[in-house]
């Protein structure tokens, strides 16, 4: 239960960073953050591909509760500002 009340607040937290960068009409950086999760997600992946047995667990963790959550509410957040703009 705790881990997705944890996953939660990372899509939340994506939700609301969007929607502040965009409402506060900064779509460079809001670029910016969304390429470093995207980065960031790359880059854990990769990560957990190289990691043998319990090498890998870490950036498999980080990867699924933090940084994923994080970018799909980015996105979402993101997405639901321009549809209230258009």
């Amino acid at each position: 239960m705790r881990l997705y009340m944890l996953m939660g607040v990372s899509v939340l937290a994506g939700v609301l960073l969007g929607a502040a960068l965009l409402r506060k009409n900064m779509p460079r950086a809001y670029g910016a953050v969304f390429l470093g999760h995207v980065l960031a997600a790359v880059a854990l992946f990769l990560a957990v591909q190289q990691g043998r047995e319990m090498q890998g667990l870490g950036p498999a963790i980080m990867l699924a509760v933090f940084v994923l959550p994080a970018t799909l509410g980015m996105a979402l957040g993101g997405g639901v500002i321009w549809w209230r703009r258009r």
